[in-house]
């Protein structure tokens, strides 16, 4: 029995839902991390003087390096030398590189001066006992969020990670270095280097795709950045937070470990049996209720809701290639190597969300 075919209408119907499930992923990630802003801060002060006679040699090289790599001057320079690669050589695809990543890169810096003054936001140096403060247009010091290092370094891994996508996931690690060096060097709360890692991916997709469809580029840089935020909050909330004994907590980790389990088996069993595929369910469906299963197991209520928004998002989106070959559909044509990384992956990662419990308790 095969299931019907979207219409255009049907479409767009799933790409807005797509849509404002990510979004409000996106807001509760955001809700979730401003908790941890202060107590974050107040951790990074204490392992600077006067707390310490002196940082371990560690931290300064790690934030003295990524300061000078997420400059402006020094990512300007980068797309210099792509544009000079690819005229100097006749190649196309550098000159694009090179041209978009400083389109991203003035885009997103003139978005993110608008915000840092129109917010007003103090740098964690400058806050005092109240975890909310706010002065817009305060001056100097009041320009925190968001992160103007993880904006530009974004925005410019987000362009050249699609011009290059073999090396994408190197890319995207500079830039979260490069975000995380802001914060462990105290220049920035955790949520004002998020607020400008989505800000900058958003730029960069807008920047390296046609003018006239910025609004779809954008759309969809949105719907693909709420999985790894989810991620990144569901592992920060594990990391952190000691577990509870309570009824609640304890059935979300039963159940999410059962569900991760059966979601698993049944991608397993779609890629050794295409068969068995039931009718009632699509052939996105598994991945999302793994997504959702491991998202119960940090024990979070609001984690859950955020892996839920996410799962729901990826699986609308997958509404509209429900016509296409159940293989690709599925896995995206993934050899047989990366399926059984994909599986290891998804143990490791259920597996780690029971161990990691409380490791790091802020």
């Amino acid at each position: 029995m095969d299931l019907p075919r979207l219409t255009i209408h049907d479409s767009r119907l799933t790409a807005t839902a797509a849509l404002v499930l990510s979004v409000c992923s996106l807001l509760l990630v955001f809700v979730g991390l401003f908790a941890w802003d202060v107590p974050f801060a107040r951790f990074v002060h204490s392992l600077y003087p006067p707390v310490v006679a002196a940082p371990p040699p560690w931290l300064i090289l790690f934030s003295d390096l990524g300061d000078h790599l997420g400059k402006g001057e020094s990512l300007v320079l980068l797309s210099l030398v792509l544009l000079a690669v690819g005229y100097g050589f006749k190649h196309q695809q550098w000159k694009d590189a090179g041209r978009q990543s400083l389109i991203g890169h003035g885009l997103v810096a003139v978005v993110a001066t608008i915000l840092k003054h129109t917010i007003g936001r103090p740098r964690p140096k400058f806050i005092d006992t109240s975890d909310f403060q706010f002065s817009p247009a305060g001056g100097s010091g009041w320009d925190s969020f968001p992160s103007g290092h993880a904006c530009s370094s974004f925005a410019v891994a987000t362009v050249l990670a699609v011009k290059f996508p073999r090396v994408r996931w190197p890319l995207f690690a500079v830039a979260v270095a490069i975000a995380a060096s802001r914060v462990v060097r105290g220049s920035h709360f955790p949520t004002d280097v998020a607020g400008g890692a989505a800000l900058g991916c958003v730029m960069g997709m807008i920047a390296v795709h046609p003018w006239g469809g910025w609004r779809t580029a954008a759309r969809n840089s949105v719907c693909r950045i709420a999985p790894f935020f989810a991620v990144t909050f569901a592992f920060v909330w594990t990391v952190t937070q000691l577990p509870s004994k309570g009824w609640l907590t304890q059935s979300l980790l039963c159940c999410g470990g059962a569900l991760t389990l059966a979601g698993l088996a049944r991608h397993v069993a779609w890629r050794l049996r295409p068969s068995w595929r039931p009718v009632w369910l699509s052939g996105s469906l598994a991945r999302p209720l793994m997504g959702l299963g491991l998202g119960m197991t940090t024990g979070s209520l609001l984690v859950t809701t955020v892996a839920l928004f996410v799962c729901v998002a990826h699986w609308v989106e997958g509404l509209e290639g429900q016509d296409l070959p159940m293989a690709d559909v599925l896995v995206g044509g993934r050899t047989g190597v990366a399926e059984a990384l994909f599986v290891a992956a998804v143990l490791l990662m259920l597996v780690a969300s029971y161990l990691l419990k409380g490791l790091v308790p802020i």
